[in-house]
């Protein structure tokens, strides 16, 4: 049997800028959405771009990018 994990963090780049910032994951479903918060202060919507294969959000004239968080897999069992 296989459990299924993501990391609680994701690095997220600024397309303008080329600054990458470690954000918080709010909310997560793996190929749909991902909600992240930016040092407590700026929450970024971002949506799955499937021809990409990254999350794209923008927030204050800005667009940011992702492949998301680290994904863990772990077998149990015996």
């Amino acid at each position: 049997m296989e459990t299924t994990h993501f990391d609680d963090k994701v690095t997220i780049e600024c397309l303008k800028n080329g600054r990458k910032v470690e954000a918080a994951v709010l909310s997560f479903r793996e190929e749909e959405f991902l909600t992240v918060v930016v040092q407590k202060t700026a929450k970024i919507n971002m949506q799955w771009a499937p021809t990409k294969n990254l999350y794209i959000g923008r927030q204050v004239g800005l667009e940011f990018v992702t492949p998301g968080p680290e994904k863990f897999v772990s077998k149990s069992g015996r």
